[in-house]
């Protein structure tokens, strides 16, 4: 298990919200595809999915096995086709804490 952030980007004239294409795009893509696509490249839960539609930014909290499976997901689920996206590893602020801890012999 590892937690992992795909944060992404689109231009204001991409968003579906503005983009008849992108929007017809996004819409094909059911529920079931997002359950089918998230087996195939080793997701084993999205847990959080957050968007802010006026700074035109998302990031969903993924338990996932590997980025570059998450990348090929992200491209086969045509979030990539009008977003940039980055898929940052993601710990606990307590997490981070204790490796403050452990670096410095605290």
């Amino acid at each position: 298990m590892a937690l992992f952030g795909i944060y992404a980007s689109h231009t204001t004239e991409s968003c579906p919200l503005n983009n008849i294409n992108t929007a017809k795009g996004l819409l094909q893509l059911t529920a079931s595809d997002v359950e089918s696509l998230t087996k195939k490249y080793k997701i084993n839960t999205i847990l959080g999915q957050y968007h802010s539609a006026l700074e035109h930014t998302f990031i969903w909290i993924v338990d996932a096995e590997n980025p570059h499976l998450i990348q090929q997901f992200c491209l086969a689920a045509k979030i990539a086709s009008f977003n940039k996206i980055t898929i940052v590893p993601l710990i606990t602020f307590n997490e981070a804490l204790e490796e403050v801890k452990r670096i410095h012999s605290l």
